[in-house]
């Protein structure tokens, strides 16, 4: 090899900005008569790519992310959303492996889809710095459509908070919005614990729930996320993405220059 072309390698190991490894997930997903069996099966492979990330990062993925949806019938709509967003913390290059297995179901009349496979789980490189955390905290879990939106941030030490909102039932491209910072608001800076509209930012603006369009019918809760994300240094994020865009930029920033906390909320319909 050349000076040159082992300047190149050298430069490309470095510039990685994650780690991959292969890791086992399975997990199945039991069906009626109004699911199809594809649907089902693809509902278990999401929720196989979950338990490896799990298996890769720990309990983190699960205990961070709290179900929010109890209501008959959207149980299942927000374990899928969860899945999805778990993901946030990890992401999956590649699967090997796949097998799905459909069988006979506990009760009549119901059928189970077990996927199994091998998930090239890829994390952020580094690993995370305890000393750099904050809390959040919200009065509520739960709203009614219209009800205003806040938070509290507590941080261990100076950092910058940006928030984003993950609509699920948003079939746009890019269902992930930042709510801040904005035009209205555009310090980010935490030296201390502050809220989110800041003092600054609450005269000029509010941010709001809405019960969302394209939710099941019938449903009368529908889940929703935020994603905060506490950095070192100012990170320059878009105003919205794409899952898996997001998912591809919080994994360039080292573990140990970011915390990311997870939180989900319920929308309820009417006033």
């Amino acid at each position: 090899m050349t000076r040159l072309a082992a300047l190149v390698a050298l430069l490309s190991l470095l510039a990685l900005p994650a780690r991959a490894e292969w890791v086992a997930g399975k997990a199945e997903r039991v069906f009626g008569p109004e699911m199809t069996e594809a649907d089902a099966c693809r509902a278990a492979e999401r929720l196989a790519r979950e338990a490896a990330l799990r298996a890769r990062l720990g309990e983190r993925v699960a205990s961070e992310d709290t179900q929010i949806c109890t209501e008959k019938g959207e149980a299942a709509e927000c374990s899928l959303h969860r899945a999805a967003w778990s993901m946030v913390d990890g992401d999956i290059a590649a699967v090997r492996d796949r097998r799905a297995v459909t069988r006979d179901g506990p009760l009549a009349g119901f059928r189970t889809c077990q996927v199994s496979l091998d998930a090239d789980v890829v994390i952020a490189k580094g690993q995370p710095d305890p000393g750099f955390d904050f809390t959040l905290r919200m009065e509520t879990r739960v709203f009614r459509d219209g009800d205003e939106l806040s938070m509290g941030i507590e941080p261990s030490q100076p950092m910058y908070i940006t928030v984003f909102q993950w609509l699920p039932y948003d079939q746009s491209a890019s269902p992930v919005t930042r709510l801040f910072p904005n035009k209205f608001d555009s310090d980010n800076y935490f030296a201390k614990a502050g809220t989110v509209p800041t003092g600054a930012g609450a005269p000029r603006y509010g941010l709001r729930v809405g019960f969302p369009a394209n939710v099941p019918e019938g449903a009368r809760i529908a889940d929703e996320y935020l994603l905060v994300v506490a950095t070192r240094t100012r990170v320059e994020f878009r105003d919205a993405y794409g899952i898996d865009e997001l998912k591809g930029r919080l994994l360039e920033i080292p573990r140990a220059d970011a915390r990311l906390v997870k939180r989900g909320y319920g929308v309820v319909e009417g006033p």
